[in-house]
């Protein structure tokens, strides 16, 4: 089978495609027919060497695919060969065949194709798990989300839209101000033009509930200001780099809560629970069209490069995506 993958560290330009044994499952996992894969940050992280692997993870990029289960190991029921699916995987996803533990993935509806599979999961449990199970944003707060255009940002904005709480956004391009403007956000702010903490304050004096920090360093003690009593951040990105000053007697006097999170270290276990949030919650909601994220670009699979080079350029709005 093709694989690609960065044999050493680099630029998109070191993405490299090579043959490979196609794997087999454990008794817990199923071998899935790739037909598309998602293109995530953490993959062009991995790519640079700025993503440090936890033991034992597939060293091939790709965290999210979605496609056919061909093979079941001999502890998995339920699941039957020929099922479509969109799956969590701990690597290897670029790649024609990956395997994943039996409770990472979802079955798909009938009418969806393997891009719509690839291009949910992994954003949609990223942007639930950081608004709702760590924020716990309720219907009618306030909510500053940046990174509006990315992935993982407008599928939030779209979770955030859908119980009623009040958004700002952050951009950095018109196109996108745009964008968000057409899905009825009203308060949307290019940070190249004006500086958001600002914005923000002109729209709501007294602050916002939550936010969601794509950012890191560079913002964090504007965010300590603007948090409202108990505001609660999510840390869900990196965007900058380096160590900052925070106003810890702010922290302490609002009660508030900074709290990180990244998927890709989860047990196995805590995965599964990720997931079957994702399907409980969220996937009735794609199904029925309630909430249709966007996909910026679907590229073929010999296109990896300029799928990186897109991402690094923020050039989308929603997600990219590989098909195989």
């Amino acid at each position: 089978m093709s694989i690609c993958h960065a044999p050493a560290p680099g630029g998109p330009e070191t993405l490299r495609f090579e043959r490979a044994e196609r794997p087999s499952p454990a008794p817990h996992e199923v071998l899935i027919r790739i037909g598309a894969v998602g293109v995530n940050r953490l993959d062009a992280m991995q790519r640079a060497g700025h993503y440090p692997l936890p033991p034992g993870t597939n060293p091939v990029l790709g965290v999210e695919c979605g496609g056919t289960v061909v093979e079941v190991g001999a502890g998995v029921d339920g699941i039957v060969p020929g099922t479509r699916v969109a799956a969590l995987l701990p690597g290897g996803g670029y790649a024609e065949y990956a395997v994943a533990d039996h409770r990472h993935l979802v079955a798909v509806p009938a009418d969806w194709d393997d891009v719509q599979a690839a291009s949910v999961i992994e954003t949609f449990c990223t942007a639930h798990e950081t608004l709702f199970e760590l924020s716990r944003l309720a219907p009618g707060e306030r909510v500053l989300i940046h990174a509006g255009g990315s992935a993982v940002g407008s599928t939030a904005i779209l979770m955030a839209r859908s119980i009623g709480a009040e958004i700002v956004a952050t951009v950095g391009r018109a196109d996108k101000v745009c964008r968000l403007r057409e899905w009825g956000i009203p308060h949307v702010v290019n940070y190249r033009e004006v500086d958001f903490a600002d914005a923000l304050r002109e729209i709501y004096p007294d602050g916002v509930d939550v936010v969601e920090d794509f950012i890191g360093p560079a913002y964090l003690a504007r965010h300590v200001s603007l948090l409202r009593w108990r505001g609660r951040l999510a840390f869900v990105g990196l965007l900058s780099s380096g160590s900052c000053q925070v106003d810890v007697a702010g922290v302490l006097l609002k009660m508030l809560q900074l709290r990180g999170f990244t998927l890709r270290p989860h047990s196995i276990a805590e995965k599964a629970a990720v997931v079957e949030r994702f399907r409980r919650r969220w996937l009735p909601e794609l199904t029925d069209g309630r909430i249709t994220p966007a996909i910026h670009a679907v590229l073929p699979f010999g296109q990896a490069a300029e799928a990186h080079r897109m991402l690094e350029n923020a050039d989308n709005f929603g997600k990219i995506v590989l098909r195989i």
